[in-house]
């Protein structure tokens, strides 16, 4: 084992080696023994640490109490109404798109005649008279 991977496990497992993977846990105390003086301050952090979480009890909520937070959390979620920036999106779009679909007819062609509806829907196959010969 090299220090890498006990500090890795160290970090993971806590300084407990007990609570450590099975393959882990003698090469980890040899490694500990043999490096005893430079790993003094680290398992001493990691003893606090593990100490500290120990103390710290933590019970499984009831299935009352869950329900009262998930309500919770949708009536927060609910009560938010719409978004200032997506009313915004929405209405720059809006205006986009409105402003293409009046541009976009000025950019179209005008016939020389003056006569705007009517180009606007004739077909351009108006002289066709279905012969194909």
């Amino acid at each position: 084992m090299d220090r890498q991977r006990f500090d890795y496990l160290l970090e993971a497992y806590g300084a407990d080696f007990a609570r450590w993977p099975d393959g882990e846990r003698e090469a980890a105390a040899a490694f500990a023994a043999a490096h005893a003086a430079e790993l003094t301050e680290v398992l001493q952090a990691a003893r606090a640490l593990d100490a500290a979480l120990g103390t710290r009890r933590v019970e499984a909520p009831t299935p009352d109490l869950l329900s009262a937070r998930i309500l919770a959390a949708h009536k927060r979620q609910r009560g938010a109404g719409l978004d200032w920036r997506a009313a915004a999106a929405l209405a720059a779009c809006a205006v986009f798109g409105v402003a293409l679909g009046y541009g976009g007819g000025l950019l179209a062609p005008v016939a020389d005649d003056g006569d705007y509806f009517a180009s606007a829907f004739e077909t351009p196959f108006a002289d066709y008279d279905g012969d194909e010969g």
